[in-house]
């Protein structure tokens, strides 16, 4: 959990930091796309009308004017034609900043004042000449766009500001544009400008505001912001954007009643979303809007004042925000958009008034926003691959990226630019993280596995258990078993008569020897006292045939220690072990602390079988299984296993006497007089729980006259002549006490 924890703030840090902005600059291709999906016409788009100043206004109105730029008189008939004709606003996206000082006379012009001159004696012909000497003064057009714009009322002329304060002192000058400003105050005197680059002073008087159109680049040069208010030199009053001014004279609120608050720009009771460093994001609506000639509309004041058809009908910009700029190759100010490399700057203006007008702004989520959404999707991430496999984990990854994008794109809708990438990238990140970790954990826990188990448990059974880790349970669960006891017979005699050396190299002959058979069987081995051995079945893994494989396992354990060729017959040493195995439910796990344990069962089940095996000693066998185990392998392996049965006995700390039958060997090893024996056997046994035990011991009388070496027969012929000499009570159940462990 800690690990986790730590990967997702990893994956968290990584990602706000983004070393390298590849994660910018992918998630600002995600915003062009937003931008370009949503884009479509408000109710305000037909509002705008471009009037553009293209190639072919150029051409055709240089034979008149000459070469750009001309006359500012020529703007003032313009403004003249849109305020009779009922525009809303004329915005100029043209920095008319010098005034007027030389003017082009072309040809036409020359000739005609000189033929003014040849006759100026006569009166007329000298007015006439002063007439057209002063229609060439360069200020005279300055003067009458000044004129003009002051008759409309609603002209906003264009400004720049550039650069930071030159010196401390620039913050404490006032400043010195005309016309009304926005009396909010600037955040620091670093948002204050050096530089302005403002329209001729005539003009900034006679316009009903000045309008900045400074807009602000990204980092990949595309202009997705801009600057709704700018400060120069007054840090108490700012310059509104051009957009700005235009949208809040249209929708009737005045400068002087922009407000800032709630991190908003307040334009009346419209809230325009401001980003931490005072720009707001441009919400773009597309280049949908209508595009005027500029030549158009001189033509149609001429014409209509002529009385003849003219290109513009009457009431074409009643109540239209006309803006004009020039388009021109050479003259036109182009932009980088999410729409296009080269946008006409006049489209992001446009674009502005448009959102404002419309009420359709963008609001982000903020640096503390973005990263708690970062966070939030770190932490999924990690959650999520740690309790899901990694096919899982990752579609269910894909589906939240999925869900996310489209929250996203939605959310943009509502007014919303949240962080796509950057959440995405997280989930990705961490989501590997975690991976990785998870499997680092996982080679830990393998590594883990293999030192703990991989002494005591068969390959086979360790490498399924390392694919199924989760099998282990740390306390230990329920299960039906099988385990088998081994003990050396008379051992501790021969470790008095051999020198120690000789008793080690016995005993790991021995125990090599054992664990082989255990590990043969798939079984786990639990662990080693001394000469004993104890071993289990089917668990860590299931096993449902566990019964028969303990039987096995002790077949192979006598056949080892039988072989002719055994290390310790070098020693001139026999071994003899007894075997007893018990199956039943029993408790299997680790047991003891997460530093020291040890995997093994519990359980009166496993104390029934270490009591088995020192009963072999008594019974005169070398294995003896219990009931549950002969009926357990008799169900796995039907007639695999020869067994004998030899009544029930009361062990020791267990109240309810068990069924023992000595393990033989396997049917098809058993000869035609080894079945006529145990068939005797049986018989016999059956006359002793009968109470005929007269019969029961002629039988087994005889089965040792044939057979002295018969243990069990023997054992049986005992208690049955101690059941002769001393009967039991009414109430015998057949079973006698075990005596010794």
């Amino acid at each position: 959990m800690k690990s986790g924890l730590l990967a997702a703030l990893a994956a968290a840090l990584l990602v706000l930091l983004d070393p390298g902005g590849w994660l910018a600059a992918f998630e600002l291709r995600t915003v062009d796309a937003r931008h370009r999906g949503h884009a479509g016409p408000s109710a305000s788009t037909e509002r705008i009308v471009i009037l553009e100043i293209g190639e072919g206004t150029l051409a055709q109105l240089a034979p008149i004017y000459g070469r750009w730029p001309w006359p500012r008189s020529v703007h003032a008939e313009v403004v003249d034609y849109l305020a009779q004709d009922g525009a809303a606003a004329i915005g100029f996206d043209l920095l008319l900043a010098e005034r007027a000082d030389r003017r082009v006379v072309d040809a036409r012009a020359v000739d005609t004042l000189a033929a003014l001159a040849a006759a100026a004696d006569v009166p007329e012909v000298r007015a006439e000449l002063g007439a057209q000497i002063e229609a060439l003064r360069p200020q005279r057009g300055d003067a009458e766009l000044a004129a003009a714009a002051a008759a409309a009322g609603n002209v906003f002329a264009a400004a720049v500001l550039a650069g930071a304060p030159a010196a401390p002192g620039d913050a404490a000058q006032g400043g010195d544009w005309p016309g009304p400003g926005v009396p909010l105050a600037a955040p620091d005197a670093a948002a204050l400008h050096a530089h302005a680059l403002l329209p001729y002073a005539e003009l900034a008087q006679a316009a009903r505001t000045l309008g900045h159109i400074n807009v602000l680049p990204d980092a990949d040069g595309v202009y997705r912001r801009f600057a709704p208010l700018a400060w120069w030199r007054d840090a108490e009053r700012a310059l509104p954007a051009l957009g700005v001014a235009i949208a809040a004279h249209v929708r009737g609120v005045p400068l002087a009643d922009l407000r800032r608050s709630d991190g908003a720009l307040w334009i009346g009771d419209l809230a325009l979303p401001l980003l931490a460093d005072g720009s707001a994001l441009i919400p773009y609506g597309g280049e949908m809007y209508r595009r005027i000639p500029y030549e158009q509309v001189l033509a149609s004041k001429d014409l209509r004042a002529a009385g003849k058809p003219a290109p513009l009908a009457p009431g074409t910009f009643d109540e239209r925000i006309v803006l004009i700029s020039a388009l021109a190759a050479g003259i036109a100010d182009l932009r980088a958009t999410p729409f296009s490399p080269v946008t006409p700057g006049i489209l992001l203006h446009a674009n502005v008034i448009d959102g404002l007008l419309a009420g359709r702004t963008l609001r982000a989520t903020g640096a503390v926003g973005a990263a708690l959404m970062v966070l939030g999707a770190c932490l999924l991430a990690v959650a999520t691959t740690a309790r899901l496999r990694p096919a899982a984990g990752l579609a269910l990854l894909l589906a939240l990226a999925g869900a996310h994008a489209l929250v996203c794109w939605y959310a943009y809708a509502r007014g919303w630019m949240l962080p796509l990438v950057p959440p995405v990238a997280g989930l990705a990140l961490a989501w590997g993280g975690g991976l990785l970790l998870r499997v680092l954990a996982s080679e830990r826990e393998r590594r883990w596995l293999r030192d703990a188990f991989g002494h005591y448990l068969a390959p086979t059974v360790l490498e399924q258990l390392l694919r199924a880790p989760a099998r282990l349970r740390l306390g230990g669960e329920r299960r039906e078993m099988s385990v088998l006891f081994s003990d050396i017979a008379g051992f501790t005699g021969m470790s008095e008569r051999l020198p120690p050396e000789a008793v080690g190299r016995l005993l790991n002959a021995y125990l090599e020897r054992m664990t082989a058979c255990v590990l043969e069987t798939l079984g786990t081995l639990d662990k080693f006292v001394g000469d004993a051995v104890m071993a289990e079945w089917n668990a860590p893994l299931a096993q449902p045939d566990h019964a028969a494989r303990a039987c096995e396992c002790a077949l192979r354990m006598l056949a080892e220690v039988d072989r002719a060729d055994a290390p310790w017959r070098a020693d001139a040493v026999d071994l003899d072990i007894r075997i007893g195995i018990n199956s039943g439910e029993m408790l299997v796990g680790n047991m003891g602390s997460p530093q020291v344990f040890d995997y093994t069962v519990l359980g009166n089940e496993v104390n029934t079988a270490a009591r088995l095996e020192p009963l072999n000693k008594a019974c005169g066998t070398r294995i003896l299984v219990s009931e549950a185990t002969r009926r357990g392998a008799e169900q796995a392996r039907p007639g695999h296993y020869a067994f004998r049965a030899l009544g029930r006995v009361r062990l020791k700390g267990r109240a309810q006497p068990l069924a023992i039958h000595q393990l033989l060997g396997r049917q098809a090893d058993l000869d035609a007089s080894t079945r006529a024996r145990l068939a005797r056997h049986a018989q016999a046994l059956n006359d002793f729980h009968e109470r005929r035990f007269t019969a029961a011991l002629a039988h087994w009388q005889a089965l040792l006259l044939q057979h002295p070496d018969d243990g069990p027969a023997a054992h049986c012929a005992e208690r049955c002549a101690g059941a002769l000499a001393e009967p039991p009570p009414a109430d015998w159940d057949g079973a006698y006490e075990q005596t010794e462990k």
